[in-house]
């Protein structure tokens, strides 16, 4: 019974969240139903950029930039955008989902160059200081601070050669191991934690004991993101970028650590919002024949299972869907007409689950067990068959999602989702409306009374019947 209510907790809590992430105005711009799910280039459209190449490129560094713009795209979740090189000349880019193109240029135009700096000296002023003369000062330059805590017109005088004892040391983006978008607990907002390798741990320790009381500035394309005062020698190799930032930012500005400085300065040729691939009536047509498909399924698990057991699968199934497109809208995974279709594939791979387990719970009734122990002893019996079935396609979306790229990762997040839904909505969810409606689940398998008061199960009266009728038919003979 603990157990039971456990299990009904759970899928409630479940139930809200994917709620909450699906209907909540995250975006007051966005309007719809369902408004806080991106949509791809092909259902909504988006922004197309076009780049040049400062310089002489060779097709090897064309190809990094494509890898590193790539990497940049997929690790900001815009996993269906396009990608394409325009031979050595300059790179043509299509991100989904983005109305701006000056936002998408705020991902693609940085070059990524982060390092981690000594502050020298600060001021506000509407102008760039004046340099400052002096041994102390080699190396040193002025950087306007992007930082929206600290005052405004504030520059920093900051030097990547930082003093620590008789010699200096630099600690670089190329010394960051992961970036990632975090909460922060301390001020609320987000903030991006990274994780530096061996050497970059080393310089790290020895940097901050160097600066304890001082700022140490956080600088990307020479901008000081922010500059904050070392409390403590910090050791293990984990520091905090701060800056009251959005979860968008925290994730992109993470994305442009993780994927590594351009090789080249990219310059913008071409900027304009393009519209959907598709036409409204082909995704519309497209909604349609998938609704039509499920109702199909609901009405078919109707009829076949009777209304009790078919109306847990059909509620398994919607369940199932507002999984799915919550997961996506808490995800920020971007939604394709493909994408579309393996939702609905998904959803129905649902019904399979509950087919196993109903079937299941038939063969414990024909033994003579209650309603009751029948449904518990069906669900223990199927868990192994629905875990083995889903995470052999689960392993085969985490090698799509490792080894793929572009529209192929992004299948594979849809993929993922849909599965982990199905595990769940059938384990969980079903048992949950299974155990409801098991004291009026009546088995028609139990044994019968007979009205001498003898007890004589169905198929052994059967049995009994059949062999009378031989004996009646033999009597006859003789």
């Amino acid at each position: 019974m603990r157990y039971g209510r456990i299990r009904a907790v759970v899928v409630l809590g479940v139930l809200f969240v994917v709620m909450f992430f699906l209907f909540y105005p995250m975006n007051p711009s966005n309007t719809g139903l369902f408004a806080n799910i991106p949509l791809g280039l092909d259902i909504k459209g988006g922004s197309l950029l076009e780049y040049t190449f400062s310089g002489n490129v060779t097709p090897d560094t064309a190809n990094q930039v494509v890898t590193i713009l790539r990497r940049r795209l997929d690790d900001a979740n815009f996993t269906e955008a396009n990608v394409a090189s325009l031979g050595n000349n300059g790179i043509r880019v299509e991100i989904p989902g983005i109305d701006n193109p000056q936002q998408a240029e705020s991902l693609i135009g940085q070059r990524g160059e982060l390092y981690f700096a000594q502050v020298l000296d600060t001021v506000q002023s509407s102008v760039q200081p004046a340099p400052k003369i002096g041994l102390q000062y080699a190396g040193a330059q002025w950087l306007k601070t992007s930082d929206p805590s600290a005052p405004p017109n504030t520059w920093y005088l900051v030097n990547k050669n930082i003093q620590v004892g008789a010699g200096t040391l630099q600690l670089s983006g190329s010394d960051v191991s992961n970036a990632a978008a975090a909460m922060n607990t301390s001020n609320g907002g987000w903030e991006i934690d990274l994780s530096f390798g061996t050497k970059g741990s080393q310089n790290f320790y020895q940097i901050t004991q160097a600066l304890v009381g001082k700022p140490l500035a956080i600088v990307l394309d020479n901008s000081v993101l922010s500059a904050p005062i070392v409390q403590q020698a910090i050791q293990g190799g984990h520091a905090q970028i701060t800056g009251n930032f959005t979860y968008k930012q925290a994730q992109e500005l993470a994305a442009l650590i993780r994927s590594g400085n351009l090789p080249v300065t990219l310059n913008l040729s071409e900027e304009q919002t393009v519209g959907p691939t598709l036409g409204a009536d082909v995704v519309r047509t497209s909604i349609i024949v998938g609704l039509i498909g499920m109702a199909i399924v609901l009405a078919y698990m109707l009829v076949y299972y009777g209304p009790l057991m078919g109306m847990v699968a059909d509620l398994a199934l919607v369940y199932n869907a507002f999984f799915v497109l919550g997961m996506l809208a808490l995800t920020h995974g971007i939604l394709t007409l493909p994408g579309m279709a393996g939702i609905i594939l998904t959803i129905g791979t649902t019904v399979d689950g509950n087919v196993i387990i109903f079937e299941r719970i038939k063969e414990e009734m024909r033994t003579g067990k209650t309603s009751k122990a029948s449904i518990t002893a069906g669900f223990t019996r199927s868990t192994a068959v629905i875990l083995d079935a889903n995470i052999t396609t689960l392993i085969v979306a985490f090698v799509l999602y490792y080894f793929g790229t572009g529209s192929i990762r992004g299948f594979a997040v849809t993929l993922t989702i849909g599965i982990i839904g199905t595990i769940f909505t059938s384990l969980v969810f079903s048992r949950v409306l299974m155990d409801l409606i098991a004291p009026v689940v009546k088995n028609k398998y139990l044994p019968l009374v007979s009205n001498a008061g003898q007890v004589k199960p169905v198929e052994s009266d059967h049995k009994n019947t059949t062999s009378n009728n031989k004996n009646k038919k033999g009597g006859n003979q003789r």
